[in-house]
């Protein structure tokens, strides 16, 4: 008899442990595909504390560009700070590394997020390895096409209603939007200044915990990932921050020789 109830339960347990994964496997579709740190080499992870925090990306042997929110209010106390490398996995693998500066885009705005840009700069070729290389920066004053294709990539949130990071590295394709679009359909939630752009795709976007991390086109990084409104909203794009933008790209230059 106890065997038979027992025999009940387990099946209904495996059913449902089915459902789950099915579930589960359904929204990681809809927010995103799983990523290879091989195909990503520039994608870290910025942990604050050792609890991931936002994304960031390479763009040389010392140097990583995140977003100016994302280290806000600790910009002066960069121990507190570290980088996972070279890992598909938010939480292990690849190598964590230390922090030793961090600069602020002098003209970040946390009320406009105009400029919202930060580089972190570490021990001297610390950001080297198999599976970590720069992506290249665009040029000064670079257009980006309407509907031009780019890449996002993090460990974001996988929903806007469901606050869990992915484990995983999740990558999405977006469509750049054209900037008079965006600023019309963005009055009522802020200015989308010319330091900015925007990006969007059907039922797939950057979400929470992906800030700071890269979008690039083409194998160039032209943004880092800033504001938006909700996640994968079909009425908001996705708000980057320029990189091309002259006083942005100026202002990297001067500060990384890159």
């Amino acid at each position: 008899m106890l065997a038979t109830k027992f025999q009940k339960m387990l099946s209904i347990l495996i059913l449902f442990s089915t459902i789950l994964t099915h579930t589960s496997a359904q929204i990681r579709i809809v927010n995103g595909k799983e990523g290879r740190i091989e195909d990503f080499p520039y994608q870290v992870s910025l942990r604050r504390y050792s609890i991931h925090v936002c994304g960031g990306s390479v763009i040389g042997a010392e140097w990583v560009v995140t977003a100016a929110h994302c280290i806000e209010a600790f910009e002066k106390q960069p121990r507190v700070y570290s980088l996972r490398i070279g890992s598909s996995n938010r939480g292990k693998g690849g190598e964590v590394v230390s922090i030793s500066k961090i600069y602020k885009h002098p003209l970040y705005n946390s009320g406009t997020m105009n400029f919202d840009v930060a580089l972190l700069r570490t021990q001297k070729n610390r950001l080297r390895g198999e599976f970590v290389h720069p992506l290249k920066l665009p040029s000064q004053n670079t257009l980006i096409m309407d509907n031009k294709e780019a890449v996002v990539s993090g460990w974001g949130h996988m929903s806007s209603s469901e606050h869990v990071l992915s484990e995983r590295l999740k990558y999405t394709s977006v469509k750049i939007v054209n900037q008079q679009k965006c600023s019309e359909l963005m009055k009522s939630q802020g200015i989308v200044t010319e330091a900015m752009f925007c990006a969007a795709a059907r039922n797939t976007d950057a979400c929470q915990g992906d800030s700071g991390g890269p979008i690039q086109s083409s194998n160039i990084l032209i943004g880092v990932v800033s504001w938006g409104v909700g996640c994968a909203d079909p009425h908001y794009p996705g708000i980057y921050t320029r990189l091309s933008y002259s006083a942005v790209r100026i202002w990297i230059k001067l500060m990384t020789g890159l």
